[in-house]
């Protein structure tokens, strides 16, 4: 098989809709997708379960052009954070097909989250380059479309019959799309570090481009990617919910629309907890610069202090009742 041209992936990210958060044991049965293939189970810092991967056929554009024509498989799992936030995520590797001549699905079966380019494509540089553009730009529904693949199997997850759909919190789903490539050499050296460029698309929608030093770094992207959404859902969802109160747009009262919060979703802030060491320093500069810890920080000091002031006022308002009575 060629080398990557780029690798293509998406996140979806989700409260699970359950009263209480899964245990171990739980999680694993919930993300038990696949008979005879085990979850991925880790419990320090932070519980992390990870399903095994299904393959999706797909035939389909790449890109906007004709000549990105792509067959193979899409690989899907779904995780599970701390037994309270869901998600699936898709990935596929682009690579140049060996010939011009469609294969049986055999074929692509056997290379599991594997597209094959057989058109007429540039050089493998500019073609990584436009192939990442052209999918993190791209919302026509002729192209790859790796949001639904993602979206069916989330949705088979926060359905599943032993979860009682009764979430403590109201929240939305995120989509985080990412691209990853190889940097090119410059002055024929190999680069020495990983770049990442973060875009945020509108309310729930976020696109990220990665460049790595090496091919050998691509095995890690998607992990990290994961790491980064479930990050990003976390701020999203806090920052909504404090609008919401800002604004007076929820029916109910502040501190039952906060405590949940604080109380199921505040301990899951973890950044770089299962990234790989090899793109570790891809948090050093979120951190940095849009500083996502400091936001979180803010925004969790925020939400207790309106939770101090509202039991406060219920405080006083019981203190005056009782003396009027």
């Amino acid at each position: 098989m060629s080398d990557p041209l780029v690798l293509l992936g998406e996140v979806r990210t989700a409260l699970l809709p359950n009263s209480g958060g899964l245990a171990a044991r739980e999680a694993s049965a919930l993300l038990s997708l696949l008979p005879g293939q085990g979850v991925r189970v880790r419990e320090r810092p932070l519980a992390l379960a990870i399903s095994p991967s299904s393959a999706v056929g797909v035939d389909c554009r790449l890109a906007s052009t004709k000549e990105t024509r792509a067959i193979g498989t899409v690989a899907v799992h779904a995780i599970l954070v701390g037994g309270r936030v869901a998600q699936s995520s898709a990935c596929a590797t682009v690579v140049r097909a060996a010939d011009k001549n469609r294969r049986p699905w055999s074929h692509y079966l056997t290379q599991v989250g594997t597209l094959e380019v057989w058109h007429r494509i540039t050089e493998d540089i500019p073609a990584a380059l436009d192939l990442t553009e052209s999918f993190l730009g791209s919302s026509s529904a002729t192209t790859l479309d790796l949001g639904s693949i993602s979206d069916r199997l989330l949705t088979r997850v926060r359905t599943d019959r032993r979860l009682d759909q009764d979430p403590p919190v109201r929240s939305s789903a995120t989509r985080l799309r990412w691209a990853a490539r190889v940097a090119p050499p410059l002055g024929g050296n190999v680069r020495q570090r990983p770049k990442l460029s973060l875009r945020l698309d509108d309310e729930t929608t976020r696109s990220v481009q990665i460049i790595v030093p090496t091919a050998r770094d691509l095995g890690s992207v998607q992990r990290f990617c994961e790491d980064l959404a479930v990050h990003d859902w976390l701020l999203t969802v806090l920052g909504s919910a404090l609008s919401e109160t800002d604004r007076g747009l929820s029916d109910r009262d502040s501190t039952a629309q906060l405590a949940p919060l604080l109380e199921q979703l505040v301990h899951l802030w973890m950044p770089g907890a299962h990234t790989s060491p090899k793109l570790g320093e891809l948090w050093d500069g979120l951190e940095e610069k849009p500083g996502f810890t400091r936001q979180w920080t803010a925004q969790v000091g925020q939400l207790r202090d309106r939770l101090a002031v509202a039991t406060l006022e219920a405080l006083r308002s019981s203190k005056i009742s009782t003396i009027q009575w």
